[in-house]
């Protein structure tokens, strides 16, 4: 392809850093509303590789937000790992696409993660989160977790996002305090315990599901920040934030300045790859209920 298209970006950080993102691979672990907004912009910044990971197919209800699908697309049956496929190919067709039709708990999953340079995860469950968060972390991988929210119980209605940039063991979401550590334990918990939590409480876990409000303009804000802090990293403009927090409702965007926890076991466990056995939760059958 002719790179003219991307004299733009070596107008702001040269040849050099435009280089460097040329040669780096990325994970997008979650090609939703979020996940596809980050593989158009990683695609326009010129990566020079995509390993996309989601287990899923489209469903009607996704049409208002992910971006390169179309009004004739064949939904349900279209799966959004080849919906960012073909973005990214819209964009530049020279850009290796590697693809997963799986939970990224899964040995196609962990190896496509472990294959990339720098991984963004784009999920809605805490649990999957934190085995990213160990699996990044463990093979030395920065990871940058992107969410968005919107609550519409308060009046008016609260919503924004936030994202983590995890990189060499200087803080997680665990240590910085993001992640739901209670929500993560239930969502990684066995089928007994499971079945006796739902005896004691009456309240399936199928019927809570985590469907709620979502809107591209959102969810574009969020992937926008934190394409911005990769490229930061790999260009050598800056060193990320590693918490950027959006607040919707009252227009701001705030830098959290908090300092991790000290001696984090998740942080503790960089680069020591295959002994600290990620792949312990593939074993277990995780990947069924992380998807």
């Amino acid at each position: 392809m002719n790179n003219e298209r991307l004299n733009r970006n070596e107008m702001f950080f040269g040849r050099d850093g435009q280089d460097r993102i040329r040669r780096t691979t990325c994970a997008v672990v979650g090609v939703g509303g979020l996940g596809t907004q980050v593989v158009q912009q990683l695609s326009l910044l010129g990566v020079g590789g995509l390993n996309l990971i989601d287990s899923e197919e489209i469903d009607t209800t996704n049409r208002n937000r992910y971006v390169g699908l179309r009004h004739d697309d064949p939904v349900p049956g279209f799966r959004k790992v080849d919906l960012g496929e073909r973005l990214a190919h819209s964009i530049d067709p020279t850009i290796p696409v590697q693809k997963v039709f799986d939970s990224f708990v899964s040995e196609a999953g962990f190896f496509a993660i472990r294959s990339a340079d720098w991984v963004f995860g784009c999920l809605d469950c805490e649990g999957a989160r934190l085995i990213l968060t160990e699996l990044c972390s463990a093979y030395g991988r920065p990871y940058t977790d992107v969410a968005s929210d919107i609550n519409p119980q308060p009046t008016p209605p609260a919503y924004g996002g936030r994202v983590c940039v995890s990189q060499c063991g200087n803080g997680c979401l665990v240590c910085l305090n993001v992640l739901d550590m209670d929500e993560a334990a239930r969502d990684l918990e066995g089928e007994a315990e499971r079945r006796n939590r739902e005896a004691i409480y009456g309240v399936p876990r199928a019927a809570v599901g985590r469907s709620g409000p979502s809107v591209v303009s959102i969810n574009g804000m969020m992937a926008s920040i934190a394409v911005t802090e990769f490229m930061a990293v790999v260009t050598g403009l800056r060193q990320p934030k590693a918490i950027s927090t959006y607040y919707g409702h009252s227009g701001k965007v705030t830098v959290s300045v908090d300092a991790p926890r000290k001696n984090c076991w998740y942080c503790s466990l960089w680069d020591q790859g295959a002994k600290v056995d990620v792949e312990r939760y593939i074993r277990d059958g995780i990947g069924k209920a992380i998807r």
